[in-house]
């Protein structure tokens, strides 16, 4: 049986980590009603100036397909989080704006998942924690290059 390559073992490493970070992350959502992903759409667009983007451009944000980020925001409109959005420049190009009920339920996820977060990284200082940072941007840059190259 060979080894696998350093390269290899870091990846599994990390999609293990993946599942064992998002545990916690998910319980403390949960208790909002909100999932992860969906936190990470109403971030996505808290950020934006209005409050509104593209649904391409959340979908590329967030790391789902364009039809991915349509099922998962199906339920977010019923609940009144978010809502469509007539692009007056071009009506192909579809919008979606986080809803002031949105925005208040993303605030107060956010005060849980970032005690979340401290309790996930607590075995790390502060400078461990903005290495990691740099080294996962470096590693997710690399995918973005390789992405591009198949």
């Amino acid at each position: 049986m060979s080894s696998l390559t350093h390269p290899m073992q870091l990846i599994l490493t990390l999609v293990k980590t993946q599942g064992q970070v998002l545990k916690p992350l998910e319980s403390t959502l949960s208790v909002h009603g909100i999932s992860f992903t969906e936190w990470l759409v109403m971030h996505r667009l808290s950020q934006s100036s209005d409050h509104t983007i593209k649904r391409v451009s959340l979908a590329d944000g967030i790391g789902v397909t364009a039809s991915g980020v349509t099922r998962l925001l199906l339920p977010m409109e019923k609940v009144g989080w978010v809502e469509r959005v007539a692009n007056a420049r071009d009506a192909r190009v579809s919008l979606v704006r986080l809803t002031p009920a949105g925005l208040e339920a993303y605030q107060q996820a956010t005060k849980s998942i970032e005690y979340a977060a401290e309790r996930v990284t607590n075995m790390m200082n502060q400078q461990q924690v903005e290495q990691c940072m740099g080294l996962l941007s470096s590693l997710h840059l690399s995918a973005i290059d390789a992405a591009q190259l198949s």
